[in-house]
């Protein structure tokens, strides 16, 4: 049997007369890459941000590696909010713009291991590194850095918890075509070389193709459909994923227009 990451099952959300999340049954395995596809407003984010725990009133369960997960992740025990760490979609506004990189990256160290003085900033310079950023950075505020570098920064403070589940909301939807190419190679080499759990989140078709192994589609609270990324891209069964793979322009042809 396969080792499961994250298994929800009967999960619903509703905000008002809304329901952004209908009756959902999901499971992630251990260590696997899991594309989460769809438009605005079709509950992927929502999910997320449930098993993440920063969603607290919703019905159904969660479960994480076999165990109940509480609802809020503060409610939960130290080693599964550490374990499962988020990634917003807009690296400026989830740094603190009053905290240097250094500040921003060390404050996982300091909240889950105590640690501080000179390993500290060992640490904190080797996860920089591992996100492709300098340790120029380190003295350096938010608004001094790219798009690009603020989320590689945000990457690093996520990454220096040693999560086992990276959820990562949109990362690349508020960076230029040619930056986002670069995050995904960045969390690509991550997975490969740390074999964590990634949970990606995304409206783009193309970057699912280039990082993901298992996607599902979502639209209007619902899995319409699931798979191995290469057979649900390259052969959809249903009618909305092909629409969806129709109005999809590819990265390749992104980066064409925008050069």
């Amino acid at each position: 049997m396969t080792d499961l990451a994250v298994e929800t099952r009967g999960l619903t959300r509703r905000f008002g007369t809304i329901t952004a999340v209908r009756d959902l049954d999901l499971a992630i395995a251990t260590g696997e890459v899991f594309g989460l596809l769809g438009p605005n407003g079709s509950g992927k984010t929502t999910l997320a941000r449930c098993i993440a725990g920063l969603h607290t009133a919703y019905s159904g369960a969660i479960s994480y590696r076999g165990q109940p997960l509480e609802r809020g992740s503060r409610a939960r025990d130290a080693n599964a909010r550490r374990e499962i760490q988020y990634v917003f979609q807009s690296p400026y506004n989830s740094l603190n713009p009053r905290k240097t990189i250094g500040q921003i990256v060390n404050q996982p160290l300091r909240h889950f291991f105590s640690l501080g003085g000179s390993e500290a900033r060992r640490r904190v310079i080797e996860v920089l590194d591992t996100v492709q950023l300098s340790s120029t950075v380190l003295d350096r505020y938010p608004h001094q850095l790219s798009g690009g570098e603020r989320q590689r920064a945000a990457i690093a403070r996520a990454l220096i918890a040693n999560p086992q589940l990276l959820v990562c909301d949109e990362v690349t939807s508020a960076l230029d075509v040619s930056v986002q190419a670069a995050i995904i190679d960045v969390l690509a080499d991550l997975q490969r070389q740390l074999d964590i759990g990634l949970l990606f989140v995304t409206h783009n078709l193309a970057l699912i193709r280039t990082l993901s192994q298992e996607v599902a589609v979502m639209s209007e609270g619902r899995i319409v459909e699931r798979g191995l990324v290469d057979h649900v891209l390259d052969r959809p069964q249903a009618e909305y994923t092909r629409k969806l793979l129709s109005d999809t322009p590819s990265l390749e042809a992104a980066l064409a227009a925008s050069g």
